[in-house]
């Protein structure tokens, strides 16, 4: 009986520390807030995760704020699906090129994104449209 117990009690520790040497996350998850113009982001605008012209991920704002989840390219598929260690990460709002661009990374990290936009409104271009007339 005792050698049962020794040897259920030794499975139970091997096993957890496989399982502890396991990442918790292999997915690339940046989160944080979004601000256009200097004015943080209306809701339900459009955030896309980008590796050169592969969409890679996307998701919409709340409150001014974003989060992605990335997952990790599988290499046993022709097509990508995912990141690549040491890929380059950019990401769009509305269309719009956010700022910084970030090496993809394992894990859930604060990512703050910032669009700048000419912000030139209709209202304006008919009033440039107009003095060229």
């Amino acid at each position: 009986m005792r050698i049962f117990l020794f040897a259920v009690l030794l499975s139970v520790v091997s096993l957890s520390r496989a399982y502890s040497q396991q990442p918790l996350s292999v997915a690339c998850e940046p989160y944080g807030s979004v601000t256009i113009n200097g004015s943080p982001a209306s809701d339900n605008m459009l955030v896309i995760a980008y590796v050169g012209d592969i969409e890679l991920a996307r998701t919409s704002t709340q409150g001014g704020q974003y989060s992605l989840v990335i997952n990790l390219d599988d290499p046993d598929t022709p097509q990508r699906e995912g990141y690549q260690p040491g890929d380059i990460i950019n990401i769009r709002v509305n269309g719009n090129p956010a700022s910084p661009a970030f090496e993809a990374f394992a894990g859930r990290h604060r990512r703050d994104l910032e669009v700048v936009t000419l912000g030139v409104t209709l209202e304006t271009w008919g009033r440039i449209k107009a003095l060229f007339k």
